[in-house]
């Protein structure tokens, strides 16, 4: 455990600690504007690795999509028997390049992790709320690098908000707007990472489904119970995303969430002679009222003739 946590500092929160006090000696000790530029930093250096995870997890989606012919065969096959329908489903993947997990790009996406660990215990470092927390500062910050003891405590003041308290702790109006952010933002970036579920198997396309509910909402939890400063990291790095996702992959995962617009009805040729039926005009009206009216002449004449037979009778 101790391997694992001097690696960590060594490999993460050292640097991510010296880097954040540096950005906030050189921006008007602002540590507001300090975290947006460290992610964005932080973005552009990670972006070639989250690229390839997308690439690599869209390709994923593509080839499940192609098997959906196949899987739904073998399900019709072996519906009966789970074992068997579970083996051959993995045999499918296997033969297909889709069944191990720990592909790169699955480990790429856990890439942001670390870094959001680090960012916690930065911005609750530099904030010098507690005795030891100064104790300990000093172990962590490379020798002569700059003369920390005019910095600290950091000024955590950002458009009106501490970056340095736990979210939870403020009133209802400020945790609403945060979280809604947040989960926001992280819903839109999963959205448009994903591959539309009509190319998808059912099972793949509802495994999807619930990711892009259940990621922004594990995140909106972390963020409540954590200081505000670490809710503007990852809005910050959620439009990062997204930004960079419109530019490589395209925005439709975007345009799919507005409304579409409802086609307009077909009029067919049937419909158009209904109508004629229905509202004739003048001209054809008047021959049918004249064809009408002639038997109504015939039987008026017969009648006259009639009664000049009884007449000349009589």
């Amino acid at each position: 455990m101790d391997i694992l946590g001097t690696l960590f500092n060594t490999l993460v929160y050292n640097p991510m600690l010296n880097g954040m006090l540096f950005l906030y000696s050189v921006l008007w000790l602002n540590y507001g504007i300090a975290i947006i530029v460290f992610t964005l930093l932080v973005g552009v250096a990670t972006m070639p690795f989250r690229i390839k995870s997308q690439q690599s997890m869209k390709a994923q989606q593509e080839k499940m999509g192609a098997l959906k012919p196949k899987l739904d065969e073998i399900k019709k096959k072996y519906k009966d028997n789970p074992q068997e329908l579970q083996r051959q489903q993995m045999k499918l993947y296997q033969e297909h390049g889709v069944a191990n997990p720990f592909n790169m790009g699955c480990l790429l996406t856990l890439l942001p992790f670390p870094i959001f660990i680090g960012m916690y215990q930065v911005i609750t470092a530099v904030m010098g709320d507690r005795p030891e927390q100064m104790m300990q500062l000093p172990r962590h910050l490379y020798a002569n690098f700059m003369n920390v003891a005019t910095l600290l405590p950091v000024n955590s003041n950002f458009l009106g908000l501490d970056l340095g308290v736990i979210l939870s702790t403020q009133n209802l109006i400020i945790v609403g707007i945060v979280i809604a952010v947040v989960v926001g933002t992280q819903f839109l970036q999963t959205k448009m990472m994903q591959t539309p579920g009509a190319t998808l198997d059912p099972q793949q396309a509802q495994m999807n489904q619930s990711m892009t509910l259940m990621m922004p909402l594990m995140f909106g939890f972390f963020v409540y119970n954590a200081p505000i400063g670490l809710s503007l990291y990852w809005i910050t790095f959620s439009v990062i995303g997204i930004i960079q996702q419109g530019l490589t992959g395209g925005w439709s995962g975007l345009t799919n969430l507005l409304p579409q617009r409802a086609p307009e009805p077909v009029r067919t040729k049937r419909n158009a002679g209904s109508a004629t039926l229905a509202n004739p005009s003048p001209e054809r009206a008047n021959s049918n009222q004249n064809e009408l009216d002639a038997p109504s002449n015939v039987n008026v004449a017969s009648e006259n003739k009639e009664k000049k037979k009884s007449g000349k009778k009589r």
